[in-house]
């Protein structure tokens, strides 16, 4: 269950944050709720009976936008719903190949527990979409492995990450990583924003201060910005 504290934590580091990195325009933190943000209308939700007939390119247009390689996030930055995150880990049950929908199952588990699937998941933020300038980023999984798979699924990366107006862009592990966050603050990365493509497809979904990262050969890891 996610605590009331690790919240009011997240929005006073997520106002120290804002106070480091150069902004395009005023940026105040507040929590974010549907009548403040834009909710996406493409993405489909929990429930939605055709959530099967979609191929995995289609829904990650449709409630990502293919990240910032694909000319940045869908619908110009609105914010999923946890019921649309819900619907996306539906259908990873359906294709476990949809990384993304790993990714979504881990923010439903964490920041979606007694919230209404109308509403945006716990720990959503206005303003990060604005921000702009150099950051820290870590990222790591959570299995420790040992021999050839652990020179590849490492426990832990660091490295600077570039902020535009809703975009992201970093190298990390050999390859470009190109993603958007959305009015909500939350960071999607999609298998089409990594170059040159892993083998095995790699997703990133969830508030920037705390997102959750899968790869289909590493698994469950974690992905932040972090305070330099």
């Amino acid at each position: 269950m996610f605590h009331k504290q690790t919240v009011m934590n997240s929005a006073r580091t997520l106002q120290a944050f804002a106070l480091i990195v150069s902004v395009a325009t005023a940026w105040t933190v507040m929590p974010a709720d549907a009548q403040k943000l834009r909710l996406n209308k493409g993405c489909p939700k929990l429930g939605s009976s055709d959530i099967g007939s979609y191929t995995i390119d289609e829904l990650n247009e449709l409630c990502h936008g293919g990240g910032a390689s694909q000319g940045g996030p869908a619908e110009g930055g609105a914010s999923l719903s946890c019921g649309q995150h819900k619907a996306l880990a539906v259908y990873s049950r359906l294709n476990s190949n949809f990384v993304e929908g790993q990714a979504a199952q881990a923010v439903v588990d964490k920041y979606c527990d007694n919230v209404s699937d109308d509403s945006l998941p716990v720990g959503s933020q206005v303003g990060g979409d604005q921000l702009s300038g150099p950051v820290r980023f870590e990222r790591g999984y959570y299995t420790e492995y040992s021999g050839a798979k652990a020179r590849i699924c490492k426990t832990y990366y660091s490295g600077s990450a570039y902020l535009y107006n809703g975009t992201i862009e970093f190298v990390s592990g050999g390859h470009t990583w190109r993603g958007a966050i959305t009015q909500n603050s939350f960071i999607s990365i999609t298998r089409d924003g990594v170059d040159p493509r892993p083998k095995n497809p790699t997703g990133i979904s969830g508030p920037m201060l705390g997102a959750e990262l899968y790869n289909g050969y590493c698994g469950r890891g974690f992905f932040r910005l972090v305070l330099q």
